[in-house]
């Protein structure tokens, strides 16, 4: 889903009482007073919709001279560091961008007017936003919105008003998110700027995407057509105003959602124009995160138009330009892939590409799993500090002590003795902790936190040594690939709150259906892998279907009012030969669950690759 949001907190040239222009040139700062460098710093902020690289380049050469000034000048030091970052944002550098924006404040500190905290404080409250940490953004923005409403800046307030709603349409809560931006509007109307006017209504835009989105997924039609044309003509407001600025930028932003909205109301070939004019306008500017964003719309429209050449060609461009590590986009390209590959009726690229998808999501998965086991590490270590800190301290108490044996031997006796038990009950209790953490940090490498299974990793390891075994004589053995039917649909209908409590019950009634010896691993996303020692393909099939029946067969309580839902499970088969790549097995459950979807999903699929029996067959069911 590319961004709608035209971000507006941070364009604060147009509201200065100074006559500079947003995307005007900017002079050298050199022998600037210190009320230049402030003003010079939000000049520098509206490069970020003309020429950001410029922006960036400029803003270092004037804080360069600005740090060698005497006296120095904190505050406009600040507004330099805050216009620099703002640019950095828009080239998608944005741990830079965060960067400067922290040492803003921190050169700030008390110091600075109100509207120039609520500057930096909503501009780092973007960057975290962008970074999806969205509590970390939200104190910034009502920090943002504090400093603006005790300044009495109508236009201020608006500008944190609309990242507010931004970050509410990021959360999924619409309600909030609309209420927030209409609020944001009348300020700017209020101020009469059109710049915020302009900005706000792509944001406005933005909410009737999702809910429009929502809505058709629901079946709800007329809502859906409604809210596509709510995010038409929002945009086509926004257009005229920011064509009126000349902020190219903007223009952009517009015309990649008027895009969307006529490609959801089926007019590919108009949509198509719009799209191709953004991409040329956000090229041209540098704003990296538009035009990987403009091409993915390009690649989903020219695969409606079947013109597949165009759309795996934009899907090229775009995969070059998306930064390593943006699981985010990186899926979503491979999204682009599957559906660009089926509508050519190449179903197996599609499934090189659905294979894609879910290795960035086990990405993602091992990511998140790695940060848990760090922050728990983290805290062992602090555990371990405070253990020698403690071994010091007593140490010391105890030569203390020492000097003064002379003149209380008796006492000192005594008091030894209870130090001595003290020390020891301390040191056997931290021994404990030390022992339950180490075990803590084992079980969180080799579980999914969410499902409690196994991991991806852990479960590779324990295929590795059933298929040395089997390579050692012991038989081939069985894995069943599994994946909820429909699952995007739980998600997008109940909340992700939901989708999480089905795949917790899942786990739960695939562990109990399995045998003794029998694994089940979350695989990625709503995906399951099942390793079936001693077992052969017919008693998989039967395992199979009754894990089938498990999940069918008694309806989910999702969502507040416990709804119930039938869930459905789709089950591929794979066999391991002595002699067979552990790779090529999983690649052929893989793959016949692939089979077993395309054939009407809720059903058991065999890998269509050749079975020999090296060990008489071992029923496992």
């Amino acid at each position: 889903m590319i961004s709608l949001s035209f971000r507006v907190s941070l364009g604060l040239g147009a509201m200065l009482a100074l006559g500079l222009l947003l995307g005007g040139g900017h002079a050298q700062a050199v022998d600037r007073t210190c009320a230049e460098l402030q003003a010079h710093g939000i000049e520098l902020a509206g490069a970020r919709d003309s020429n950001p690289a410029e922006g960036v380049e400029q803003g270092e050469a004037a804080l360069r001279a600005a740090e060698s000034m005497h006296p120095r000048c904190p505050v406009g030091e600040a507004m330099l560091l805050g216009g620099i970052a703002t640019n950095l944002g828009v080239l998608g550098r944005q741990a830079e961008a965060g960067q400067h924006f922290e040492r803003a404040l921190e050169v700030l500190g008390s110091a600075g007017a109100p509207a120039q905290r609520a500057f930096l404080h909503r501009g780092l409250g973007v960057v975290l936003a962008a970074e999806s940490s969205y509590k970390d953004a939200l104190e910034h923005y009502l920090s943002a919105l504090s400093a603006s409403q005790q300044a009495g800046d109508v236009a201020e307030s608006a500008k944190t008003a609309a990242n507010i709603g931004i970050l509410y349409t990021e959360l999924g809560d619409f309600a909030k998110a609309r209420a927030y931006q209409q609020r944001a509007l009348a300020g700017f109307e209020a101020a009469d700027s059109k710049p915020g006017i302009a900005g706000t209504l792509v944001n406005l835009g933005a909410v009737a995407a999702k809910l429009g989105q929502h809505a058709g997924e629901a079946g709800d039609l007329a809502t859906a057509a409604r809210e596509h044309e709510e995010l038409l003509q929002t945009n086509r407001r926004a257009l005229e105003l920011f064509a009126e600025l000349g902020n190219e930028r903007g223009v952009a932003y517009a015309e990649s959602n008027i895009g969307l909205a006529l490609d959801r109301s089926g007019r590919p070939q108009q949509a198509l124009d719009h799209h191709q004019h953004s991409l040329t306008i956000r090229r041209a500017v540098g704003d990296k995160g538009g035009t990987i964003n403009s091409l993915l719309s390009v690649a989903s429209t020219q695969t409606s138009l079947q013109r597949y050449a165009e759309a795996a060609a934009a899907l090229d461009e775009a995969l070059t330009l998306i930064p390593e590590g943006d699981y985010s986009l990186l899926s979503e390209a491979a999204e682009r892939r599957v559906a660009l590959a089926e509508a050519q009726g190449d179903h197996r690229t599609a499934l090189e590409a659905q294979r894609e998808v879910t290795r960035v999501l086990g990405l993602q998965a091992e990511a998140d799993q790695l940060a848990r086991v760090t922050a728990l590490q983290d805290r062992f270590d602090a555990d371990h500090a405070e253990r020698q800190i403690a071994l010091l301290e007593t140490e010391a108490r105890v030569d203390e002590l020492k000097l003064q044996r002379q003149r209380l031997l008796t006492r000192l006796s005594l008091l030894v003795a209870a130090l001595a038990i003290g020390f020891f009950l301390m040191l056997l209790s931290r021994y404990r902790m030390g022992v339950t953490s180490a075990r803590q940090l084992a079980i969180a490498a080799m579980t999914d936190p969410l499902t409690g299974l196994a991991n991806r990793r852990h479960m590779l390891e324990l295929m590795q040594a059933e298929a040395a075994r089997g390579n050692r004589g012991g038989g081939p053995f069985c894995l069943l690939m599994t994946d909820l039917d429909e699952f995007k649909v739980i998600n997008d209908r109940f909340g992700h709150d939901a989708g999480d409590a089905v795949l917790r019950e899942t786990a739960i009634r695939l562990r109990d259906a399995l045998r003794r010896d029998d694994t089940v691993a979350r695989w990625g996303g709503e995906e399951f892998l099942i390793l079936l020692p001693v077992c052969d393909r017919d008693g998989a099939v039967t395992l199979a279907d009754k894990l089938r029946q498990c999940i069918a067969g008694e309806p989910f309580l999702v969502g507040p009012e416990r709804q119930a839902l039938t869930v459905t499970l789709t089950v591929g088969i794979g066999q391991f030969q002595p002699g067979m790549a552990l790779e090529d097995c999983i690649k052929a459950a893989d793959l016949a669950l692939y089979q077993g979807k395309q054939l009407g999903k809720n059903r058991t699929e065999l890998s269509r690759m050749p079975q020999q029996h090296a060990t008489p067959p071992a029923p496992c069911a």
